[in-house]
């Protein structure tokens, strides 16, 4: 039966049933994994401090395959450099491996490591370690199956996912203390601050003590300080803080006083209650001068009816 079908079929339909038929079975084949390291709230990278060197980071991996058959461990490690490989190669440390037979039994978990465990603190350097900013990456990878039906393993390729890890003990420079204005009770700071801060921090001391310490976001510029007491001289400096809460060297030291706001009832009040200069003190003072204020309104208001 076969053979009459075949037999029946043009010349130049055969060759096109052969070709949908391998190009079916080499779709059917292809195997589709993949494998995703994952921060808190998503994000690619992360920043670490040079203290506490105990501080723990943790990273989530998922594993996903359209396939049953798993060629290799999946491995998770950290390398210095900005790279990975299919394998751990280099200055590394691995962070966990999951053997070939439990790697579908658990696709998905979480890893963590350390700052003193990333793969630069070997030999003469330790953790912490001042002044430096170091690249690592966190990878991730498995061998996947290949093959005509997705299932041979000498043929198969990696399949592989990493995350940007960096040592930040380099502080950022000082930010610029342009102007301190003298306000009621208060001052206000104009800080200037790198482009790598993250916030300010204030200091105001009196004869040498701290006595407010505000923390501002690095963007705003005029931070207000209050609490202050009037007439009383303060010494102000600022410090830029990165992501990785490296501090700056303080800014130039600037004096300010603050001073009570003198409105209208203040200088009339110094004055005894009695009226200062001008027509006021000439005319009779505020009754004077909303006299004259009444006469005004009275000629204005003759000339529109003219």
């Amino acid at each position: 039966m076969a053979s009459h079908l075949l037999g029946s079929l043009s010349p130049m339909r055969l060759p096109l049933i052969v070709l949908t038929t391998l190009c079916a079975s080499t779709a059917l084949g292809q195997t589709v994994a993949s494998i995703t390291l994952t921060l808190p709230n998503n994000e690619t990278s992360v920043r670490v401090g040079r203290e506490p060197c105990d501080r723990t980071q943790s990273v989530t991996y998922t594993y996903a395959s359209t396939s049953q058959v798993v060629c290799s461990d999946l491995k998770i490690w950290l390398v210095q450099g900005s790279s990975c490989s299919d394998e751990p190669s280099g200055t590394y440390k691995l962070v966990k491996q999951i053997s070939q037979g439990d790697v579908l039994t658990q696709p998905t978990g979480s890893v963590s490591f350390t700052v003193s465990q990333l793969p630069g603190f070997t030999g003469s350097v330790s953790c912490p370690a001042d002044d430096r900013e170091d690249t690592y990456r966190m990878c991730a990878s498995i061998k996947l199956p290949g093959g005509s039906f997705g299932s041979e393993c000498g043929s198969g390729s990696f399949q592989r996912d990493d995350l940007e890890v960096v040592y930040d003990a380099k502080p950022p420079v000082a930010p610029t203390l342009s102007q301190v204005i003298a306000l009621d009770s208060a001052l206000s700071v104009i800080v200037s601050s790198p482009d790598d801060a993250e916030f300010v921090r204030v200091s105001v001391k009196r004869e040498g003590k701290e006595v407010k310490n505000v923390q501002k976001a690095a963007e705003q510029t005029a931070i207000r300080v209050e609490g202050l007491e009037n007439g009383v001289t303060y010494q102000v400096t600022a410090r830029a803080v990165d992501e990785a809460s490296n501090e700056s060297a303080p800014s130039e030291e600037k004096n300010g006083t603050p001073v009570p706001t003198r409105g209208f009832l203040d200088r009339y009040d110094e004055a005894g209650g009695q009226e200062m200069g001008g027509c006021g003190a000439a005319g009779g003072g505020v009754a004077g001068s909303l006299v004259l204020a009444v006469l005004g309104f009275w000629l204005s208001s003759r000339r529109n009816r003219s």
